[in-house]
């Protein structure tokens, strides 16, 4: 009886335990591709004390970041009334074209005033009909700035009140009123006239 035990002891023994099951290899997660990089298209200088930089070409986007008048940028696309930059601090969003004067304008276009017969020459906005406002003594006292975007015919389609000190609304209204009476010669761009964007300060 005692061999009987041992030997089936050593046999017990020597059965090798089940191998263990592979361990599968771990799945690749695949790379998202980099966005591709903006390619500049162009330069130019701001002439405006202070432009906003917006997430979208609409004075309805969110401002994402600032220049300041000097600065230069990099003009990433163009869609006539509004340019995509690059700043000097990095930041990309869409500025009014009318407060960035461009270094490629002149290098761009062979001289479109002299190499085509009725081509007007490259001109800033002007007043055909300019905002009048309506003095009044009485009432509270400060300054109403409105943005007004002008089409390329030189009207008003839509305004938006940037700053009100006078803390009244209907001042503002009255603000927004008088600078869509207003009519404008817009400007003109390598012989296209251009949508633009006009900022009317109003004194109260």
């Amino acid at each position: 009886m005692k061999r009987v035990a041992i030997v089936l002891l050593l046999a017990a023994c020597s059965t090798a335990p089940p191998a263990p099951a592979p361990v599968p290899a771990p799945v690749p997660v695949p790379e998202k591709p980099a966005p591709a990089a903006e390619t500049a298209i162009g330069s130019g200088r701001v002439n405006a004390s202070v432009l906003n930089v917006r997430s979208e070409p609409s004075l309805q986007g969110d401002v994402v970041g600032h220049a300041r008048r000097g600065e230069r940028v990099t003009i990433l696309g163009d869609s006539g009334a509004w340019l995509r930059v690059r700043t000097g601090g990095g930041e990309v969003g869409w500025v009014s074209s009318q407060h960035v004067a461009r270094d490629d304008a002149a290098a761009s276009s062979p001289a479109p005033s002299r190499g085509r017969r009725g081509c007007p020459p490259d001109s800033d906005y002007r007043f055909l009909t300019p905002p009048r406002p309506s003095f009044s003594e009485n009432g509270p006292h400060g300054v109403v700035t409105i943005e007004a975007s002008v089409n390329a015919q030189g009207t008003v389609t839509s305004t938006k009140v940037v700053s009100n000190t006078t803390g009244e609304e209907a001042l503002a209204t009255i603000a927004a009123r008088e600078v869509t009476a207003a009519k404008f010669a817009p400007p003109v761009r390598n012989c296209v006239t251009r949508a633009f964007l006009f900022t009317y300060r109003r004194a109260f």
